[in-house]
């Protein structure tokens, strides 16, 4: 019964103390204000497909923003200097072959070979670069054939 007895004494005396402490702290006031930007639901209707699932689109302050969609819904965020500067090297190691109204895009990656196919009506701007690129490679490769 003593046990009992020191043991309700302690907690009495444990909550008067958190009863105390609370009363005599004032709240701690947030003095940042913190603003979340506001929720994106769509990808603008004017910007443009950059690579499969990314956009890029300017505002009307001229500043550059990337937008993709997610499973969990369109994320965005301000474009970085030298975001292309990588992706364009990216474009140098992918290759594309014709096949009919189509065009079939291999890029290698760390986790093995990338494939996808586009109609040629529906290239994005990297994709028609990478196409240009292409064909210029293998027109000047039939030229140094020819010259041997």
């Amino acid at each position: 019964m003593k046990i009992l007895t020191c043991i309700f004494v302690v907690a009495a005396s444990l909550a008067a103390q958190d009863a105390a402490k609370t009363t005599t702290q004032p709240a701690a006031k947030d003095t940042k204000k913190t603003t979340k930007p506001p929720a994106v639901n769509a990808i603008p209707k004017d910007a443009v497909e950059t690579s499969p699932g990314f956009y890029r689109w300017t505002d009307k302050d001229g500043k550059v923003w990337t937008y993709r969609r997610t499973p969990f819904g369109v994320t965005r965020w301000p474009e970085q200097q030298g975001m292309y500067d990588k992706q364009n090297s990216q474009d140098s190691d992918t290759t594309a072959v014709a096949e009919g109204d189509s065009i079939r895009f291999e890029r290698s990656t760390p986790f093995g070979k990338r494939t996808w196919v586009r109609k040629k009506t529906e290239l994005n701007e990297t994709e028609r670069a990478i196409w240009a690129a292409q064909q210029q490679k293998n027109s000047t490769a039939g030229h140094v054939a020819e010259k041997e």
